[in-house]
């Protein structure tokens, strides 16, 4: 018995013995494969890679989600070719003008981007004849939004492939800096996606919802411009001429052409213009948040902003504007209770601005800036 106890105690000990060989050697030889020249960036290549996967992954999932909707949509309201048009939105692209001779270049930045926006609802159309302008809208900005999250999507897979290749840590840990931001960005497109299917107004509809406080008592309307809605009525003895993009379809107008118009039809006999919008907020900033300022608030490319500033310039027109802060997340998805309450503080602050900065007689023009989805007039 007792050899017994003395055989197992022994063989106890040189099992730990060679486990404690087997550690020593695993540890020395992770000590040489790190002295290894470029070992140790391919371990850091291989780990970063390995982030940025996992992230892409997540775009992949977001713009095969956002075209899975963009198809039932389309099924949903008669189409045969809704796999076929879905992929045509998702790589559709429009190139930028030639900008190092910027002679003209507003007027053909404005003319790609009607002529785009013309094309995809041309696709549309032809696919679905009948549809009503909201839906159409709705699936137009369904397309534009599987436009970006492909776009996001092939860009990143594109530089991940890239430093994979060229074995290039510095390509790699760039990217995997910027890829939590722009998963973030996917998903806010994601969520805004259902919530433009659904028609719910959005934080970016506040501009829109202001405008439609002093419309709703209007009785007669016009179109200014395209996809734009245009009401008088009288303040205090002012003449307060109002506009907003055209409700509750899915869009933005086209604000900078319509007041163009409404003031070269006027004569330029206007004493104020102001712009109501919706505006991104810096970190620690608060939700509907409301700050005042000089210019126009607007959001756009170009040609709409500089329509306004040109002709505010020509007549020597004030421009004042009002902005409700909020997140990019919150801009694009359903309005927050914070950005619907600071719409009737804006409301007041605009007839207020009215009444300190123009006189009873005088003509203004007030613009609500922003997608009017789900915001009648």
């Amino acid at each position: 018995m007792l050899d017994l106890l003395a055989y197992a105690q022994s063989s106890s000990s040189q099992i730990n013995a060679t486990y404690t060989i087997i550690g020593y050697f695993v540890f020395f030889l992770i000590i040489i494969l790190l002295s290894l020249p470029g070992f140790q960036q391919k371990m850091y290549i291989y780990f970063v890679a390995r982030d940025i996967e996992n992230g892409l992954l997540k775009l992949e999932n977001f713009s095969k989600n956002a075209k899975k909707k963009t198809v039932e949509l389309l099924k949903k309201n008669g189409a045969v070719n809704a796999d076929e048009l879905t992929e045509k939105f998702a790589e559709w692209f429009t190139i930028d003008p030639v900008n190092v001779e910027p002679t003209d270049i507003i007027s053909r930045m404005r003319l790609l981007i009607r002529t785009s926006e013309d094309k995809i609802k041309q696709l549309i159309m032809l696919s679905l004849p009948n549809l009503d302008p909201v839906t159409r809208s709705k699936i137009e900005v369904s397309a534009e939004i599987v436009n970006a999250l492909n776009m996001i999507y092939k860009v990143i897979r594109h530089y991940l492939i890239l430093g994979k290749k060229l074995q290039s840590y510095f390509i790699l840990v760039q990217l995997q800096s910027i890829v939590p931001m722009l998963v973030k960005m996917a998903e806010a497109y994601e969520k805004a996606q259902d919530v433009f299917l659904k028609g719910i107004p959005v934080g970016d509809s506040l501009g829109p919802l202001v405008a439609s406080r002093f419309l709703v008592n209007i009785s007669e309307k016009w179109s200014p411009s395209r996809e734009m809605i245009a009401g008088e009525t009288e303040f205090e003895g002012r003449r307060l001429i109002v506009l907003k993009a055209e409700g509750p379809m899915a869009t933005v107008g086209t604000p900078g052409e319509a007041v163009e118009n409404v003031v070269n039809k006027l004569g330029g006999k206007v004493s104020r213009i102001i712009t109501v919008d919706a505006a991104a907020k810096l970190e620690g900033e608060q939700t509907g948040s409301i700050a005042e300022g000089t210019g126009v608030a607007m959001g756009d490319p170009g040609p709409e902003k500089i329509a306004i500033e040109r002709v505010a310039v020509k007549y020597n027109i004030p421009i004042d504007a009002l902005i409700v802060k909020m997140s990019m997340e919150e801009a694009i998805t359903e309005m927050p209770k914070e950005v619907y309450e600071a719409a009737d503080k804006v409301v007041e602050m605009v007839k207020q601005l009215i009444r300190m900065r123009t006189q009873p007689g005088d003509t203004v023009i007030l613009v609500g800036v922003g997608n009017t989805v789900g915001v009648a007039q």
